[in-house]
């Protein structure tokens, strides 16, 4: 066998192991969040209220309620169902301690995300609508004319049905009554809907 043919070889074996890390790679990310979309929204509903903050057990190795949790952060979910009305999160934040929050289908799947830093003014106002509600809401804005934009965010939801997981960041054992305070000062409440 000559020098070329073993370097050729070699570039052959390297080829297919670089193809099969790749391959392993892509299927594992479309595996995962298949994997985990059965569990969230079945086990939250066990314990916690509709359109009411619930704070999630510390995470701990083996004994998470969200997959990946970092047992630094304290977690808290309000789940949704839009056909009650829509969703209204708020609450206070301070803009230099991490706060996530993202929405998320029954599956798990986040559909929009922000952090601390998109607060105004040290408060997150979130209107969480489905199609008609947006609509109706937004005729409503432009009856009243006021030419004011609105102070809340308004999300579109893709499902009727959900859940918010704000997550609160202690960068030490010491700070974790704090974030649990930060993730306490959210209110998620179901709005009435609009009548005529």
């Amino acid at each position: 066998m000559t020098s070329l043919d073993r370097a050729l070889s070699t570039l052959l074996w390297l080829l297919a192991l670089i193809f099969i890390a790749g391959l392993a790679h892509i299927l594992t990310i479309f595996y995962l969040p298949t994997h985990f979309a059965k569990v969230p929204m079945e086990t939250f509903a066990a314990f916690a209220k509709q359109s009411q903050l619930t704070l999630l057990p510390q995470a701990a190795p083996g004994a998470s309620l969200t997959p990946f949790a970092d047992p630094a952060t304290v977690q808290g979910i309000c789940t949704f169902d839009l056909a009650q009305g829509p969703l209204h999160v708020h609450g206070d934040v301070d803009r230099d301690r991490l706060l996530t929050m993202s929405f998320r289908t029954p599956a798990g799947m986040v559909f929009y995300s922000l952090t601390n830093r998109a607060a105004q003014k040290g408060k997150l106002d979130i209107l969480l609508l489905n199609t008609a509600q947006l609509e109706a809401l937004e005729a409503e804005d432009d009856a009243q004319d006021e030419g004011a934009p609105a102070q809340d965010l308004r999300l579109l939801s893709p499902t009727e049905k959900g859940f918010v997981l704000l997550s609160a960041l202690a960068n030490f054992p010491s700070e974790t009554a704090d974030a649990e305070q930060r993730v306490k000062a959210f209110t998620c409440e179901t709005q009435e809907p609009a009548t005529d």
